[in-house]
């Protein structure tokens, strides 16, 4: 009786140590997808367009690609300024600015659009 009692109880101890010595590392990655979109139509994407994503001493720069997305992961959670600058083609020529703010969750990937006008 005592050796059942002694081998349940060394059991509860052995399961205990390797939880307690497990390593559960949580994902503090975060993708950022910055769609650039036109004020004046919604549904109008502007493919390459300059975008910036800055705070203090996190710059990063890209051109956003055909569908007018920006992809980009960050090691950790942030809060970022986003601005974006779209050179219009055609008569009148001009530059369409736009300007927003991404909170990056960790683990997860934020979808944020920008609209310049």
């Amino acid at each position: 009786m005592k050796s059942i009692f002694k081998t349940i109880i060394l059991s509860v101890i052995i399961t205990g140590v390797l939880f307690s010595l497990s390593n559960c590392k949580k994902d503090t990655t975060c993708e950022a997808v910055i769609t650039v979109k036109l004020q004046s139509d919604t549904s109008v994407i502007c493919p390459n367009a300059t975008v910036k994503i800055h705070k203090e001493d996190v710059y990063i720069e890209g051109v956003s690609d055909a569908n007018g997305q920006l992809r980009h992961t960050f090691k950790l959670e942030a809060i970022l300024d986003v601005d974006a600058i779209f050179p219009k083609s055609g008569p009148p020529v001009d530059t369409l600015y736009g300007q927003t703010v991404i909170r990056l969750k960790p683990g997860e990937t934020v979808y944020k659009t920008v609209f310049v006008n």
